[in-house]
């Protein structure tokens, strides 16, 4: 069973990769509420853990050379003039084949779980992307992933 925090970075870095790619090449401003909804602040001054933790995978992923961003916004509620790198816009336009076979870029399948609801796929998708990042092991062709069922709303 994977944690709650993990889902939400998965979900995050989904949304990220949509809306920078959309946009792409033009700079984006990135905001937390426009993925975790508005920010709840507490007494302090402090963002929810959420909101909290959406700003910090935009750092992450800047830090890994997915994204690029010219500064941080005032309070940490977002990146102005984000956009995607070469190594990001390359690994998204990289194909992975499902377990039945089929073939899409990894952008249309993180477009087309989102339409589906479909969030067990975002995390398998962004780990996907993530592997072929990585720069500790030689790279390798993607293995076929099993696609889950769409989320069905009952009447």
């Amino acid at each position: 069973m994977r944690t709650t925090h993990i889902d939400d970075f998965h979900y995050s870095c989904a949304e990220v990769f949509c809306a920078l790619y959309s946009a792409f090449p033009v700079r984006y401003l990135l905001l937390v509420e426009d993925i975790t909804g508005p920010i709840k602040w507490d007494m302090t001054g402090l963002p929810d853990r959420r909101s909290q933790a959406c700003f910090e995978t935009f750092v992450w992923l800047a830090e890994h050379d997915l994204l690029s961003f010219r500064t941080v916004e005032p309070r940490d509620i977002g990146v102005e003039g984000a956009v995607l790198t070469q190594k990001a816009f390359v690994l998204l336009t990289g194909h992975i084949t499902w377990e039945t076979g089929d073939s899409i870029s990894r952008i249309n399948a993180l477009l087309d779980a989102r339409r589906s609801r479909a969030y067990g796929d975002l995390g398998l998708i962004v780990n996907d992307l993530f592997q072929a990042n990585c720069q500790w092991v030689a790279p390798k062709a993607s293995e076929p992933i099993a696609k889950s069922e769409p989320l069905i709303l009952g009447d």
